[in-house]
């Protein structure tokens, strides 16, 4: 698998903090990624399932926050996001071939 080398501004530290994150279809090298709430809807940019619009494509999503991803993490996988709940988003995945 692809794996992308993010690095991030230490809240704390004056240090930058490098994480490894699995690429998607459509990052490349020198791409600025976000994560977090605020972040707007592009590739490789990290947001939480509520945030993110009905019949979206969607990879690497956690079971439980900070998990690092449980669902649709391998290379060519994907899910699309169906509905929302007040208190999780639910998430439909293709069946496997």
């Amino acid at each position: 698998d692809p794996v992308a080398k993010v690095q991030f501004l230490n809240a704390y530290r004056y240090q930058r903090d490098t994480e490894l994150f699995v690429c998607t279809e459509g990052m490349y090298t020198g791409q600025f990624v976000y994560c977090g709430k605020k972040a707007t809807l592009n590739v490789g940019n990290v947001l939480p399932l509520n945030m993110v619009p009905e019949g979206t494509i969607v990879c690497n999503i956690e079971t439980a926050r900070g998990d690092r991803g449980a669902f649709a993490r391998c290379s060519g996988t994907f899910a699309i996001v169906v509905s929302h709940d007040e208190d999780k988003g639910s998430s439909r995945m293709p069946p496997s071939a």
